[in-house]
């Protein structure tokens, strides 16, 4: 990428400066990227940007330059993006493997607009907002642009049918974000607000022949993000970890090639040893909930099955003597408690309760 701008004026782009010429009152920025790149992914900034630069070392040992492009007049704020770049770093490297870029670097752009994910020059726009996660400074914003550089530019989509995959497991990120500055608890909490706010208007993957405006709904966001929470609960920490991992570090899932919800499900489904194709199904292709039948049966005596899922799952569930996990399937089992149960108290699901 060679762009010619007004001297004066700083241009980044994606990958690396290789040179910058001036010639009276312009300069010419050389940019070179040597990895594939998504056409939407090539885009430069040029303001009065002043660089703030470090060095990261990766979760493989490898040293990346890590760069913050700020306005001249936000200097002051551009080492706390960068240690807020490195906090994201290293939690988004535990789950999802390393920085994908590692030969290139580590940057953000600051921008008029909130962000995007542009490969190795994220935009920022967040102008400097900050919550708290158990007492820790945190940018939702700034680690969600970068975890589109796992989620988006290394593991793809092959179209716009299954967007989901892009957005809802980056966010899914955002929420591990709060796993682990703030605990489990936390990050249940926050699961729990996205299962109240989820709208289920429209299924998350829609068919195979859908464009960009009908995609791009809420619900590939929050929704996604929960359903990996589901998935997480189903299959256990001891398989979902790992194999979400190898989704983002497998070669026949990133860089060159793309994928597609089936490509997902069946990479889960192997690692489970048992096929989850009708969860995937339920969640994603319906805007259906999971439905649980509940029945009295006897004072004390609880029957509780599944109406519209095709495979057993565990579900929590809340009698007189605390939580229990049990598997539940369409057949049902029995429950026995002295008190009314409660389904699902932590919410793991998506679900319609039905009782009789």
């Amino acid at each position: 990428m060679i762009i010619t701008n007004p001297k004066g004026l700083v241009l980044a782009a994606p990958g690396l400066l290789q040179k910058i010429t001036t010639k009276k009152n312009k300069s010419t920025y050389h940019w070179k990227t040597n990895y594939t790149i998504s056409n939407y992914c090539l885009v430069f900034n040029v303001a009065k940007y002043k660089i703030a630069k470090r060095v990261y070392t990766t979760v493989e040992g490898n040293k990346v330059p890590m760069e913050y492009y700020v306005l001249e007049q936000n200097y002051d704020k551009a080492e706390k993006i960068l240690d807020l770049f490195e906090q994201s770093s290293h939690i988004l490297e535990k789950y999802f493997g390393e920085y994908p870029w590692a030969k290139e670097r580590i940057a953000a752009s600051e921008t008029p607009h909130l962000g995007m994910e542009h490969q190795t020059n994220i935009a920022y726009g967040n102008k400097y907002r900050y919550q708290k996660l158990a007492g820790k400074d945190f940018d939702w914003l700034l680690h969600h642009e970068f975890g589109h550089e796992w989620w988006a530019n290394k593991v793809t989509n092959r179209d716009w049918a299954h967007m989901w995959i892009q957005e809802g497991i980056c966010s899914f990120g955002d929420h591990l974000a709060t796993r682990e500055l703030a605990g489990e608890d936390a990050y249940l909490q926050r699961m729990q607000q996205i299962a109240r706010s989820t709208q289920n208007k429209f299924p998350i993957v829609r068919g195979e022949e859908v464009d960009s405006d009908s995609c791009y709904h809420p619900d590939i966001y929050g929704k996604g993000a929960f359903f990996m929470h589901t998935l997480r609960y189903i299959i256990g920490d001891e398989i979902f970890f790992p194999t979400l991992k190898k989704l983002a570090t497998d070669p026949l899932y990133t860089y060159d090639n793309t994928v597609i919800t089936s490509d997902v499900e069946k990479l889960f489904s192997n690692a489970y040893g048992k096929s989850l194709q009708s969860l995937f199904r339920l969640f994603l292709y319906t805007t259906d909930k999971l439905e649980i039948h509940v029945r009295q049966t006897a004072e004390d005596k609880y029957l509780v099955k599944l109406l519209n899922l095709d495979m057993p799952v565990p579900v929590d569930i809340l009698t007189d003597t605390g939580i229990q996990r049990l598997q539940v399937d369409k057949k049902g089992i029995t429950v026995s408690s002295k008190t009314a149960i409660q389904i699902d108290p932590t919410v793991f699901y998506l679900k319609k309760i039905i009782m009789e």
